[in-house]
C-alpha cells in the first residue's frame, strides 16, 4: 500500500503517490501530471532564465517571476512526497528541474533488465477472461509499443498470432479461421473477431440454465403420509379361471413392527415421533409463532397448558379445578348435567 499527498493550486487538486523507492515510475507519472493539470510545470521544461537587471524588460520581468513560483512550489511538491529517509540521501538544490533528474539518476533501471521483464511478461501473459479479449489484446499491444522504445521491434504479425494462442479453448473457431485463410490479419481485424466470438460465447453459456431442487422439511401429518408411502407394498394377481379367485401376496406377510427405543422429545417408551401429542403441541406453537410460558398463582383456571409453572403459595391445601395432565376431555351430557 502506499500513501498519497493531495495539494490545490489554481483550484486544480492533484494527487502524488509518496515515493518509497519501488514505485518511482508511478512517482514520475503523478508528478508530472500533476503539475502540468497545476499549470506550474514551467521550472520543470524550461531552464532558468536569466537574472533580472536593471535594463529586463517588463516581459523578462514576467516571466522570470512566473518561473521563480514554478519552481518554488515544484520543489515543495517534490520533497513533500518523497519518503523522510529517502529525502536525506539526495543532493541539496534549489533548481526543480535538477533535483527531479537527481531523483531519476537514484532510480534508475537498467534498460536491458527491463526489457527483458517486457519481452518476459508479454510471452507469458494468457487470457482469464477477467476484463474482456479487447483488453487483454490491447495490453498486447501496449508491451509491444513499450519494446519498440527500446529498440526492440516485433513485427505486428506476432501480435497477431500471440493472442490466438493465448486465448482459451472456446475460441477454437477463430483460431481455426485465422490457420486457414492464407491473408494476414490487422490488430484492428482481429479484436473485432475475438470481441464478436466472446459475445456469442457468453451468450451461449447465458442461455444454459441449471436447475437445483431442495427438498422441503416434511413434518406433522405429511410425514405420516410419507411414511406409508415409503412402506413396502404388497402386489394381488388379477382373479381369472385359473386360480379359483386365490391372491398371491408377492411381498408375504407383513410382520409386526415393534416400537422400541426412547423418543428424545418426551422421554417415553414405545411410540414414534408423530404418536406423541406434546412433540405435536409443540410443533402447532412453533408453526403458529406463539411461543408462551404460562405462570399459574391461584388454581381457579380450568384449562392451562400442560407445561405451565405452578408457583407455591405455601398453603397446606390446594384446591385445583385445572384440566392439566387429562390427554382427553369432553363435555357431559345433558342427562349427566342433570
Amino acid at each position: 500500500l502506499f500513501s498519497t499527498v493531495c495539494f490545490s493550486v489554481n483550484n486544480n487538486t492533484a494527487s502524488i503517490e509518496v515515493l518509497t523507492g519501488s514505485n518511482y515510475k508511478k512517482w514520475k507519472q503523478d508528478i508530472e501530471f500533476a503539475m502540468g493539470i497545476a499549470d506550474i510545470d514551467l521550472a520543470m521544461i524550461s531552464d532558468r532564465p536569466a537574472d533580472i537587471t536593471d535594463t529586463s524588460s517588463l516581459t523578462e520581468r514576467e516571466h522570470y517571476a512566473k518561473w521563480e513560483r514554478s519552481n518554488r512550489l515544484c520543489l515543495m511538491a517534490m520533497k513533500r512526497s518523497i519518503s523522510e529517509h529517502l529525502l536525506g540521501g539526495l543532493p541539496e538544490t534549489n533548481d526543480a528541474r535538477e533535483f527531479f533528474a537527481a531523483v531519476g539518476e537514484r532510480y534508475q533501471v537498467s534498460s536491458n533488465a527491463e526489457a527483458g521483464s517486457l519481452m518476459s511478461e508479454l510471452t507469458g501473459l494468457r487470457y482469464d477472461g477477467l476484463g474482456g479479449v479487447r483488453e487483454h489484446i490491447l495490453r498486447m499491444v501496449h508491451l509491444q509499443s513499450k519494446l519498440r522504445a527500446r529498440d526492440i521491434h516485433l513485427p505486428d504479425s506476432y501480435i497477431v498470432s500471440h493472442p490466438l494462442n493465448s486465448l482459451p479453448i472456446s475460441f477454437s473457431q477463430i483460431k481455426t479461421a485465422y490457420n486457414t485463410q492464407s491473408e494476414s490479419w490487422s490488430i484492428n481485424d482481429l479484436i473485432t473477431k475475438c470481441v464478436a466470438e466472446e459475445e456469442k460465447n457468453r451468450k451461449e453459456k447465458s442461455d444454459t440454465a441449471l436447475f437445483v431442487s431442495h427438498p422441503k422439511h416434511k413434518s406433522g401429518n405429511s410425514y405420516r403420509r410419507q411414511s406409508k408411502s415409503n412402506a413396502p407394498r404388497k402386489f394381488q394377481a388379477k382373479k381369472n379361471g385359473n386360480n379359483n379367485g386365490q391372491t398371491n401376496n408377492v411381498g408375504g406377510p407383513k410382520p409386526a413392527i415393534k416400537k422400541t427405543g426412547t423418543f428424545h422429545f418426551c422421554k417415553k417408551l414405545g411410540h414414534y415421533m408423530n404418536d406423541c401429542y406434546k412433540f405435536k403441541a409443540w410443533l402447532e406453537r412453533k408453526q403458529a409463532g406463539i411461543s408462551l410460558a404460562f405462570v399459574c398463582f391461584e388454581s381457579y383456571f380450568v384449562d392451562v397448558p400442560s407445561d405451565s409453572w405452578w408457583l407455591d403459595n405455601g398453603a397446606t391445601v390446594h384446591v385445583a379445578f385445572t384440566m392439566q395432565g387429562f390427554i382427553n376431555k369432553r363435555k357431559p351430557s345433558d342427562r349427566k348435567e342433570s
